[in-house]
């Protein structure tokens, strides 16, 4: 793989170019975290409204019909719906592992099967989550296993 940086004066933001002839799992992983830092969301929490950057959220959970972000230590409440962030991260290190909940695979720290052909997911803040038979073959595919 060769890496290319370019200076270039007069550009207003900068520019990321990937060329290649066949995608595998190392670029695959280069281009979800570009995506990552690219894409960011405005969340509420204590009635304030701050800029969440993608590469913090370990998961999106929706509850109600709201959709909560939840970080290291904080929740955020977000205007989007699950599924629109589902759309909207399909190409970034997201994926769907159950009906209300979408989990960065970037902030995992282990995944061991249970019964019920169900997952369990552990993050690297300690929670762990449920992997839904229905979302399994999304996730191994997404997560390399």
């Amino acid at each position: 793989m060769k890496l290319f940086i370019e200076q270039s004066e007069g550009l207003k933001e900068p520019e990321i170019s990937v060329r290649y002839d066949v995608i595998d799992n190392r670029l695959e992983k280069i281009l979800g975290y570009i995506r990552l830092n690219v894409f960011s969301l405005h969340g509420v929490k204590d009635g304030e409204t701050s800029v969440i950057s993608l590469e913090d959220v370990y998961y999106f959970d929706s509850t109600d019909e709201r959709t909560f972000a939840y970080l290291e230590n904080d929740v955020y409440e977000c205007s989007m719906k699950l599924y629109e962030l589902e759309r909207q991260l399909a190409d970034a290190n997201f994926v769907r592992i159950s009906k209300s909940c979408i989990v960065n695979i970037l902030k995992l720290e282990s995944v061991r099967p249970l019964i019920n052909s169900r997952y369990e997911a552990r993050l690297e803040n300690g929670e762990k989550l449920i992997i839904n038979r229905h979302y399994l073959p999304a996730f191994k595919q997404k997560f390399g296993i």
